[in-house]
């Protein structure tokens, strides 16, 4: 599977970048492409969103940033894409990962991604596609602070056990790291940081396929990219165990991204594979991404229940399913986490089925089962990778909606309420880990009737429980014959 975390194309061997079928004589790897440069680009709609900083920011909610990319003769590296921006918040810490819960990607008015609830998917993405070490250094950069207790600072000989626990506190636990996160994003303007808050870098590959994609794109021949990003309510996108009346902004917002200039031999060569009736034509492959909620899971705390969660997407090569379960009561509520904390809710064994197909044959059942079948997913059939960010505890804890000292049946420790990190996935792709790829791998869902998978799972949630599915699948946007079309559901 291609990474979340591909940062540079730089570091791809020139054959994925570039499309076999042009090859130009006289033409080596090294003259190919012959300058990269950097550009940034300004929001359509304005540089801010929302106002003020510290205890004044405010109306960075229901917002929408956009952005247009397009270049006469370069060709666009998908991984250098990245969003920055300063988040400025009132009372309250970010949730990890990013706060648009909506983000749309066209390609001259072709819809290329239109990911819902995109900052629960970066942040399941993000657990099992990511390591530790990752999200500890760089991905704090990226917005990824809530289980990282190496951020914190303070004075060592502290005098209270709140103190302690704030100076000292041990990975996942975001209670202890809290009063840390607060004080840097409610930072007020200053000379040092006239923009406030903390600035955050968000690279597209940890929203959307798009992102990471191997091929440049040409531009010129395929056309503008459209760049939508919808910021969630307050309630949504902040996290105040208190509760009250948070807010945000978002400061100096602006887009990264790398052109890459071909050679004019090979820049024409693709113009003609392009625009040439007789020639087969440009096939750029990217993972795509639909996010669904299910039914609501009614609560059933004395015993194991069956339930059935059912999503459709008419594609032909489905490679991975994710599902996360929340509370119901607080998809609104900045009293918890929701973008990313995924409860265990007691699961016993989860299963895909798709037509008369199961995935996996026999249900994946117990935490260690379910966590070998959704790591497998991200790296090699063999486990010998570090996959995720969460261990044992963050797996199988489920923090109640109204946070208490002594938790009940199991449902893990209070030190590590709000790190939930449930993430129970299925890799549909046939090849895995290091071997080379096939493009168009995967199983179909458009002979299923309806175009449905089935998620059937075994638990017992103590709350009412919000399922959300994401389908990940391949798509293809081709241009061929002085047309541009994107392939696929």
């Amino acid at each position: 599977m291609a990474s979340v975390l591909y940062q540079s194309g730089t570091q791809m061997p020139m054959e994925e970048v570039v499309p076999a079928a042009a090859a130009v004589k006289g033409l080596t790897r090294s003259s190919i492409l012959t300058q990269r440069r950097r550009i940034r680009i300004q929001a359509q709609t304005g540089r801010d969103v929302g106002s003020g900083t510290g205890a004044s920011a405010a109306n960075g909610g229901n917002q929408q940033v956009q952005f247009l990319l397009s270049d006469a003769g370069g060709l666009v590296d998908p991984a250098s894409i990245a969003l920055v921006y300063n988040f400025c918040t009132n009372a309250a810490v970010p949730d990890d990962g990013h706060p648009f819960t909506r983000v749309q990607i066209s390609l001259n008015g072709q819809l290329l991604d239109d990911i819902a609830s995109a900052a629960k998917n970066t942040n399941a993405e993000v657990s099992l596609g990511a390591t530790k070490d990752w999200y500890s250094t760089s991905g704090s950069f990226c917005g990824f602070e809530l289980l990282n207790n190496e951020l914190n600072t303070g004075t060592a000989s502290v005098a209270t056990a709140a103190a302690l626990q704030q100076y000292c506190s041990a990975w996942g636990d975001v209670s202890g790291n809290w009063t840390n996160i607060e004080a840097r994003y409610d930072d007020a303007a200053t000379t040092a940081n006239p923009l406030g808050g903390v600035q955050r870098v968000l690279p597209l590959g940890l929203v959307s396929g798009v992102g990471r994609m191997k091929n440049y794109l040409p531009l010129n021949i395929l056309g503008e990219l459209s760049f939508t990003f919808f910021t969630g309510s307050a309630n949504e996108v902040l996290f105040s165990p208190a509760g009250g009346s948070p807010d945000f902004s978002l400061k100096g917002v602006y887009l990264l991204a790398d052109i890459v200039i071909p050679h004019p031999a090979y820049a024409e060569v693709l113009s003609r594979m392009a625009l040439d009736t007789n020639e087969t034509g440009l096939s750029m492959p990217y993972e795509s991404t639909i996010v669904s909620q299910g039914g609501v899971m009614s609560a059933s705390a004395s015993a194991l229940t069956d339930y059935s969660i059912i999503v459709s997407r008419a594609t032909n090569n489905l490679v991975r399913s994710i599902v996360m379960l929340q509370p119901n009561a607080r998809l609104t509520s900045s009293q918890y986490p929701i973008q990313s904390c995924f409860n265990h809710a007691f699961t016993n064994k989860i299963q895909w089925r798709i037509g008369s197909q199961f995935y996996p044959s026999i249900p994946a059942e117990g935490d260690a089962d379910i966590w070998a079948m959704s790591a497998s997913a991200y790296g090699t059939a063999g486990l010998n990778e570090q996959n995720g960010v969460a261990n044992n505890q963050l797996w199988k804890q489920t923090t109640p909606i109204t946070q208490v000292a002594a938790h009940t049946n199991g449902e893990g420790a209070y030190k590590f309420d709000y790190a939930d990190r449930f993430t129970p996935a299925y890799g549909f792709r046939i090849v895995k880990g290091a071997a080379e790829e096939i493009a168009m791998d995967g199983v179909s869902l458009a002979g299923a009737s309806g175009s449905q998978a089935v998620v059937a799972i075994t638990a017992a949630p103590a709350v009412d429980t919000a399922p959300f599915v994401t389908l990940v699948a391949t798509r293809v946007i081709q241009a061929q014959n002085g047309s541009v079309r994107v392939l696929g559901a």
